[in-house]
């Protein structure tokens, strides 16, 4: 997210406080719903402000937010969402490659502080074992956190649709299945110093930065 688009969803958040405890439900499932959108990250939040006020002159008018919103609101923001530019093939490519670094970065924080703590309490040293296990596991997890996300988002409108069970369902015993192989699939690919590994965590959220910065607006 570059510099623009985080002082516009800093002024976004200010102004949501503006909206009662109901209206203020209604904007989280919209901008939930955003989130999806094949629009830049700034287009996002210029489509969240234009609707926040839309939302707030029609609470100071003591109108319903079907009044102001229609019946449909997912019908709403697509409406909205259409008339803007989507985002470019490159946009979407480095926008998915920033978010994969990030997550990968995290995983791997994770990771390592799970294999040196048992590593430096037996005084085996400060290298760690990448194994079969490992990458499967992290790829799994990694993949069904996005899926999750993508779906939650999608049908942010759907309370406790079906589909949502199901894919959180099946997702979730995706990532538990390579969690349990992990444990059995302990061929080591390689071993590498703990320093190495946090060097390229660094690394990965410098690169997370560096495209959050490359994507245009």
């Amino acid at each position: 997210m570059n510099r623009r688009t985080k002082e516009l969803l800093a002024e976004n958040n200010a102004l949501e406080r503006g909206l009662n405890e109901e209206n203020g439900k209604i904007l989280t499932d919209i901008v939930v719903y955003l989130r999806t959108a094949p629009v830049s990250e700034y287009q996002q939040e210029l489509v969240r402000r234009d609707i926040t006020h839309m939302m707030l002159d029609g609470q100071a008018r003591g109108a319903s937010m079907q009044e102001v919103l229609g019946d449909d609101y997912q019908a709403f923001c697509d409406q909205v969402l259409d008339a803007l530019p989507p985002m470019s093939m490159l946009s979407r490519v480095l926008s998915a490659a920033g978010n994969l670094c990030y997550y990968l970065a995290i995983l791997a924080a994770i990771w390592l502080a799970f294999e040196l703590a048992p590593n430096l309490l037996v005084r085996a040293g400060l290298y760690v074992r990448i194994t079969v296990g490992d990458v499967l596991g992290g790829a799994a997890i990694v993949a069904a956190a996005s899926l999750i996300v993508f779906w939650i988002c999608r049908f942010s409108f759907q309370e406790d649709g079906p589909r949502l069970k199901i894919l959180v369902g099946s997702t979730l015993l995706l990532c538990f299945a390579c969690l349990v192989a992990s444990f059995f699939l302990q061929i080591v690919l390689f071993e590498l110093h703990a320093l190495v590994v946090l060097v390229g965590i660094l690394l990965l959220f410098g690169l997370h930065k560096l495209l959050e910065e490359t994507v245009p607006a």
